[in-house]
């Protein structure tokens, strides 16, 4: 479905996904909010403090935000930001959810959209722009809804180098136009960013990130379609749901807040990484829970916790043949934390209580021809006539789903072929045979957790 305005606008494309959508939701907001809160290079930059996690916080945490009534798969739940489904149409949820913000002070901005197919508006408070998305997701009967949180940074007093001029303007999407060169431009907006305290923040293509506080900031710099090879300066962001620092010398920077997660390569050494964390991180009174990193599988790691209980988990992995080293590093609030422990410890509960029960019986009816049959509690193996094994196998696996076991893996061809069938995490069963014509086809069934039994029908 193309979008008129963005058109005429020089930005012609198609809406084809949530991400390509929420695109075109900030070009149009950004037309359609004014030119007056664009802020030429002509007066003087005076960026306002982006805030900090603590600070959003207080404003909206869409981590503890209610879900509307009839929610159903809850797909993200962060502090900046909250997407799931709820049964109804895109009319009542928008209405449902714009009521619930509107009670809680936000104020609509003028020029929301809302249609049977999807609905789009955005709401404001102490500074913080939320945009708020309805659509279907593809299921019958239900809606997604998406809140994001776009941060409180005046995107029309970040600094922009001389001569540019203004071209659209919003609180989440502000662009400007300039005869300079792409690169050139570029390079004097990253110039002027860093000098405002903005830190670089990875890239992606044409647009170049950085991060002050909990704020990204994405600067897309790029040749303006339809408007006489000019270049295009777009500033927009996000706010982070964590503050995860990273050295200012990183390759392939990647933060992603939906998993609050931050990856990067360095060719920085592991000390130095390491070093870096314990400074950067003791500011925000997060400690580490050991002295050194520790092993875990092949690759170091080190825990870091806050008074809070949230937990940071570093991982560092030197990378073969490249001479960089490979680091990631997570955020789980204490909440997550204590929800995986809780797992774990049911799941582990559960599994005490499986192995105290009896092992349960495969019952098996081993063919009239089989011969050289070898039988233990776990293990059964007999040759048969060539060409017979398939057959046996293929009787079995109807039998196996038939008495509930998972089929997790099935290949069965003429001259060999396997199953792995499976019962919860303690019970599983493996058989294969070879067939290889000319000769008795081999036949061979393993239990784990399993008692196998012959039937009183093989027997005889």
């Amino acid at each position: 479905m193309k979008r008129p305005w963005l058109v005429q606008a020089g930005y012609p494309c198609r809406l084809r996904s949530a991400r390509a959508w929420a695109c075109g939701f900030a070009m149009v907001v950004g037309l359609t909010q004014g030119a007056a809160l664009v802020r030429g290079a002509d007066a003087p930059p005076r960026p306002r403090p982006p805030a900090t996690v603590a600070e959003a916080e207080k404003t909206l945490d869409l981590a503890t935000f209610p879900l509307l009534d009839q929610a159903k798969q809850v797909t993200s739940r962060r502090l900046a930001g909250l997407s799931y489904n709820v049964e109804g149409s895109v009319r009542r949820v928008f209405e449902a959810q714009r009521k619930e913000l509107t009670d809680r002070n936000w104020t609509e901005r003028p020029n929301s959209y809302v249609s049977d197919q999807s609905a789009s508006g955005l709401f404001t408070k102490d500074g913080f722009s939320l945009s708020l998305m309805v659509y279907p997701p593809g299921k019958p009967g239900l809606v997604n809804i998406a809140l994001t949180n776009h941060g409180n940074v005046a995107l029309g007093k970040l600094p922009v180098p001389p001569g540019v001029k203004p071209f659209f303007g919003g609180p989440v999407s502000t662009s400007y136009l300039t005869e300079s060169p792409v690169a050139e431009t570029a390079q004097a907006c990253r110039k002027l960013l860093l000098e405002s305290g903005w830190e670089p923040y990875g890239d992606a293509g044409d647009t170049h990130f950085f991060k002050q506080n909990a704020v990204r900031l994405a600067a897309r710099v790029t040749s303006a379609p339809a408007q006489g090879g000019k270049t295009v300066i777009d500033y927009s962001t996000l706010l982070m749901s964590v503050d995860l620092p990273a050295p200012l010398e990183t390759i392939g920077l990647q933060y992603a807040d939906v998993t609050k997660q931050l990856l990067f390569d360095t060719k920085a050494t592991e000390k130095d990484v390491v070093d870096f964390y314990r400074k950067t991180l003791a500011k925000s009174a997060w400690e580490a829970t050991t002295e050194a990193p520790f092993k875990s599988g092949f690759k170091n790691m080190m825990i870091f916790r806050n008074p809070q209980k949230d937990l940071l988990t570093l991982v560092m992995d030197e990378i073969k043949g490249q001479d960089v080293n490979r680091i990631v590093l997570k955020h789980q609030s204490a909440a997550e934390v204590e929800e995986i422990e809780q797992r774990l410890k049911a799941e582990a509960e559960q599994l005490e209580i499986e192995k105290r029960k009896p092992l349960p019986k495969l019952i098996l009816a081993i063919p009239g021809d089989a011969k050289a049959v070898m039988q233990s509690k776990t293990t059964i193996r007999f040759e048969v006539p060539d060409t017979r094994a398939r057959q046996i196998a293929e009787t079995w696996r109807t039998q196996f789903e038939k008495e509930g076991w998972e089929i997790q893996a099935s290949r069965l061809e003429d001259k060999g072929g396997s199953i792995f069938i499976a019962k919860g995490r303690l019970h599983t069963v493996s058989l294969s045979y070879t067939d290889l014509r000319q000769l008795p086809a081999e036949v061979t069934i393993r239990g784990n957790g399993v008692e196998l039994v012959r039937s009183a029908e093989a027997k005889k």
